[in-house]
């Protein structure tokens, strides 16, 4: 009977493995398309708008999701009422939230300057209810292993508002066709979720159900609003510091190494966990499972950021035009910063799988307290915006450190298995690099 569990898992984690990378390569592949399409139509102008918009609602989301989606894939046996009891929840938050940023969107505005962030603000507030359907739904395709249900949600939102997106350019709408874009995505991703997993969510909210879920979903809750506060402050600090065209060339330098790492990384990672989660009482099995996705991830990853560190220059001169050129250097410190990302990510989603939150947020006290001297140093005697892109990747590398170390006494991931399991990987990608 274990064997045949052990082979179902299986089957279903390759199956899962198989859409889940077929839902990002082509809903990655289509999103740098159109954001190619889009840099070369708008001005870094425009993006500075959705930019300064961005950093808020990231950390508006985190009280959306609350960490209970992550509690309902870890949870085994989550219920109807489990899920309703978190939906409902998450909309009261959302409505809290959206009133809050209605209000706020005049001061934000006052700091940056930008009267446009008003009705920006306010209209894209709006996303925080649909984010909250999208986290309880996801939650449970992920939990289910259903994940040709994301590759069909996803697909279609990223679609529709490619085209809306660039239709909106088109006429001349200049940052509205940004907003509309992320709108049209997230809407029409969360009602295509929702018909193709033909839940039937009800209006009830069990306290019972709520502390039970609380007990795991809140420490996820805290360690994910410290990881937040840590990748959207260097962000912050250049908006206001320095200008808002130097935090879209920040943003922009950004966002394509994470199209690259999240096509590849996430699609891994987001099948680990629950996987990871069925087979949480098994050691050795989690130790197996966790091996393998290091050294798949880093096969994969490494030569794909080494690669584009080399061509970054003449793919911002023939692709996205001159006029992105400072864009670079931001370009080349996130291809390293992400290269290594995929340390932490694979001992986090083990540690979270096999139940312990604490831990979790144990590491992200840890490691946030000490990139808040890290960074508190780069703002002072940094002269530049740039080096607080180095700041991001000294951070990355001191928490790579860092979430290795659970995972020795937990499954027995010893500090020789995790480096054998990487480092060929990284020597033949510098190698390739060099060549390119």
């Amino acid at each position: 009977m274990e064997n045949k569990n052990q082979n179902t898992l299986k089957k279903d984690a390759l199956s899962g493995f198989v859409w889940k990378f077929l839902e990002r390569v082509l809903s990655q592949g289509i999103s740098m398309i159109v954001s190619i399409i889009l840099a070369r139509m708008l001005m870094p102008e425009d993006y500075a708008v959705v930019g300064i918009v961005t950093i808020f609602f990231t950390f508006c989301n985190v009280f959306v999701t609350g960490g209970f989606n992550t509690a309902l894939i870890q949870k085994k046996n989550a219920d109807l009422d489990d899920y309703s009891t978190v939906l409902n929840f998450s909309l009261i938050i959302s409505a809290a939230l959206y009133v809050l940023m209605f209000f706020c969107a005049p001061v934000i505005a006052n700091i940056y300057d930008n009267s446009l962030l008003i009705p920006v603000i306010r209209i894209m507030s709006l996303s925080f209810f649909v984010n909250a359907f999208n986290s309880v739904l996801s939650a449970y395709v992920s939990s289910n292993m259903q994940f040709r249900k994301f590759f069909y949600s996803t697909i279609s939102g990223v679609l529709l508002s490619a085209v809306v997106g660039i239709v909106m350019a088109l006429n001349g709408f200049g940052a509205w066709a940004l907003v509309a874009q992320q709108m049209v995505n997230v809407i029409v991703g969360t009602i295509v979720l929702l018909f193709t997993t033909k839940m039937r969510l009800k209006l009830i909210m069990s306290i019972k159900k709520l502390k039970s879920l609380l007990d795991y979903s809140w420490k996820i809750f805290v360690a994910s609003m410290i990881t937040v506060i840590y990748d959207e402050i260097n962000p912050l600090i250049v908006g206001i510091k320095y200008s808002s065209t130097d935090l879209s060339f920040y943003s922009k330098g950004r966002s394509f190494p994470v199209l690259l790492n999240s096509t590849i990384s996430q699609t891994l990672s987001s099948v680990l966990f629950p996987v990871l989660s069925k087979s949480q009482d098994d050691n050795s099995r989690v130790l197996e499972m966790t091996r393998r996705y290091m050294k798949t991830a880093s096969y994969v990853i490494f030569p794909v950021m080494v690669g584009f560190l080399a061509v970054s220059e003449n793919f911002v001169k023939v692709v996205l035009t001159d006029k992105w050129l400072p864009a670079v250097p931001y370009m080349q410190i996130f291809c390293i910063t992400y290269m290594f990302n995929l340390i932490q990510t694979g001992n986090l989603e083990t540690i979270k799988a096999i139940g312990r939150s604490d831990i979790i947020l144990i590491l992200e006290i840890i490691k946030k307290s000490t990139y808040l001297v890290v960074i508190a140093l780069f703002v002072v005697f940094s002269g530049n915006p740039e080096m607080l892109a180095v700041s991001s990747l000294i951070c990355t590398l001191i928490a790579s450190c860092i979430n290795t170390f659970p995972n020795v006494k937990l499954i027995n991931y010893k500090y020789r298995y995790q480096i054998t399991d990487i480092l060929p990987n990284l020597f033949i990608s510098v190698l390739m690099g060099i060549a390119v």
